[in-house]
């Protein structure tokens, strides 16, 4: 059910709980107050939250010492809305991560206080292992790259406006199977397109108001893909072998930007090579300035959708 009488479009009270590590926290935030407020800023109250009991630097502490909020704050004001993300996995077996008796109170506390919530990457996972079993199933190697996914059901509240497919960003180690979510009962809103990546968007009324859960990151800015694999080849070259070279994001990247980021890879792979030296020459800015976002449009129409189910007053049902 939608809303379109703008009599009802009272304003909202979004609130993004950010458990990113430091160094990707900051841009984080931006990312999901862009895309959350993008079609409908006007109206909207953006508030930032954190688990403040995770070990932070000095920077981020600061920020978050200026304007997050704790999660005990959060429970005695529930927003209309809710955006969960995920973090970098640590564990084989997420009940081992630090961060995971905050969050499974937090999705337990939603689950009945929040008439729609939006769980990222390792947030959906552990929504779908918090409420149905459902274990993540670790990949032989990582999914980053952009991937078109199907829409399933044009009808579905969440896909109104979608085209049949639409290019969704993935990064991720570990998969949740969509046959396990199907019989768990959620319906898939992007399932897995020609690629085979795994569905991105799946949702299920979850207690009073319905879980949005997103294995893709459609709020991923233009460049978050090229920062986290520049991220991913400073480990491996200053672990000294310890973390293997990654791959390139797939359907990211044009052909220049290809051969550019190869031959640097050709260089690190030199027996000779000292990090130190060869890492400032990392081509980021030549790079950058090649990608284009194929995305931003579909995501932007997923959240806008996502907004409007906050609105209503029960459930949103398909």
């Amino acid at each position: 059910m939608f809303v379109d009488d703008p009599r009802d479009l009272r304003p909202l009270t979004v609130a993004l709980v950010n458990n990113m590590p430091d160094s990707a926290f900051l841009d984080t935030e931006s990312q999901f107050r862009e895309v959350a407020l993008g079609r409908l800023g006007t109206g909207i109250d953006f508030e930032l939250y954190t688990i403040k009991e995770v070990p932070r630097s000095d920077r981020v502490a600061s920020v978050i010492d200026e304007r997050y909020d704790g999660l005990d704050e959060l429970w005695t004001r529930p927003p209309d809305a809710l955006i969960v993300t995920g973090t970098e996995p640590t564990q084989v077996q997420m009940q081992f991560e630090a961060s995971w008796p905050y969050l499974a109170r937090l999705l337990e506390w939603a689950a009945e206080n929040v008439r729609a919530t939006m769980l990222s990457c390792l947030a959906a996972h552990a929504s779908a292992l918090l409420f149905d079993g459902i274990e993540r199933v670790p990949r032989p190697v990582k999914c980053s790259g952009v991937f078109e996914g199907t829409v399933e059901n044009p009808c579905d509240p969440l896909a109104r406006g979608l085209p049949d497919t639409v290019c969704i960003p993935h990064s991720r180690l570990n998969d949740v199977p969509e046959s396990a979510l199907i019989d768990a009962g959620y319906r898939i809103v992007v399932g897995s397109g020609a690629a085979g990546t795994g569905w991105s968007v799946a949702a299920r009324e979850q207690g009073d108001g319905i879980f949005v859960l997103c294995q893709g990151h459609p709020e991923y800015s233009t460049l978050s893909l090229l920062r986290e694999y520049r991220r991913d080849v400073r480990r491996c070259l200053f672990g000294r072998g310890a973390v293997p070279y990654p791959r390139l994001p797939v359907g990211y990247l044009g052909e220049e930007a290809v051969e550019t980021l190869t031959e640097f890879e050709r260089r690190a792979g030199a027996t000779d090579v000292d990090p130190p030296e060869l890492w400032p020459s990392f081509p980021f800015e030549e790079v950058a300035a090649t990608v284009e976002n194929s995305w931003a449009s579909a995501s932007a129409t997923l959240y806008a959708n996502w907004l409007q189910l906050a609105r209503v007053a029960g459930p949103a049902r398909v």
